[in-house]
């Protein structure tokens, strides 16, 4: 059961950025939205699962809010700021969950 959770996770995140930069790079206000809340979502889920330090994330969202027009794309960059950084991991969760699963028992 959580193979398969860390598996649908690695989707979740890929799924959201790709959705999100396709849709703002092809001008799809649509697909750029959910892809955008997506990813926002998923930051806020790793921020109260503790994974994410919730305070560089919050400044970058505000900072870039103020920078973009309209706001809520700042966000969405900030979140996707780092789930960039994460494309090698989420791939991880998808093809060899197993892994991740070893390292989370070894934190434990």
């Amino acid at each position: 059961m959580s193979t398969i959770i860390i598996i649908f996770q690695g989707l979740f995140e890929l799924v959201g950025l790709g959705s999100f930069l396709a849709g703002y790079f092809i001008g799809l206000k649509w697909l750029m939205l959910i892809g955008g809340v997506l990813v926002v979502l998923d930051d806020v889920i790793e921020i109260f699962m503790g994974i994410l330090n919730p305070l560089f994330p919050v400044i970058l969202a505000i900072t870039l809010a103020i920078i973009f027009n309209p706001w809520y794309v700042g966000v969405f960059w900030a979140s996707a700021a780092f789930k960039v950084l994460g494309i090698p991991t989420s791939f991880i969760k998808i093809f060899a969950p197993q892994k991740i699963m070893k390292k989370a028992f070894r934190m434990m």
